[in-house]
């Protein structure tokens, strides 16, 4: 983790001189206690600038891909992000994502599956929703935009593009005993979030604009 403490400062003043980046609302954040943080996914970028500015440390489910590639690896594992199968149920991966909510720390997750340039923010997979019923701990939805064309794909370059990220208000899930409440109904919480969120960015821009 020595290595997380030496870039985040660094990491995040040269995303605000470089992309001139806007940050909103960090005071929605719980403290201590457990946490799933779901963010949309456009880029390669998004754990590292979310990670930058967020006031805790997160532990990201990262697809088992990215550590195959050596830099990738050890930037990876001393972030301690864990690997995880998209392919099929990986119980490993789970086990990994309930024990670090128990030891009561954030999880960082990208539920959309992959990066999603094309049709973004309209279907999830339910993993997220799941943990956070089984476990009790609330979500707290973030939303990033500006990585796509920061870091495209075919990009070998980080591009000056505005980046704007910004903090939802927490997603509580019900007490147990207290009535049903689904995967799909979380889901769809966290999709209505990241789009108000979207929303609420090209509202301001117009006003500014």
């Amino acid at each position: 983790m020595w290595l997380y403490h030496i870039l985040q400062p660094v990491v995040r003043c040269l995303i605000r001189i470089y992309h001139r980046a806007r940050v909103e609302g960090l005071d929605r954040i719980p403290a201590e206690g457990p946490l799933i943080l779901v963010g949309n996914h456009l880029s390669l970028l998004d754990p590292f600038y979310i990670g930058a500015f967020f006031p805790r440390k997160i532990r990201f489910m990262a697809k088992k891909e990215s550590f195959r590639h050596p830099v990738a690896r050890f930037f990876l594992e001393h972030f301690r992000a864990f690997p995880v199968d998209r392919g099929k149920a990986d119980l490993t991966s789970l086990k990994t994502a309930i024990g670090v909510l128990r030891d009561g720390e954030v999880l960082g997750m990208f539920p959309e599956g992959g990066r999603r340039e094309t049709a973004p923010m309209r279907e999830l997979k339910q993993g997220a929703a799941y943990l956070a019923l089984k476990t009790g701990t609330p979500i707290v939805p973030v939303y990033i935009e500006g990585t796509d064309k920061s870091l495209p794909r075919d990009a070998v370059w980080i591009r000056p593009h505005r980046i704007r990220i910004v903090v939802g208000e927490c997603i509580e899930p019900p007490v147990k005993g207290t009535g049903r409440h689904s995967e799909e109904q979380i889901s769809e919480e966290i999709l209505r979030a990241w789009r108000r969120m979207a929303g609420e960015g090209r509202e301001d821009s117009r006003r500014h604009g």
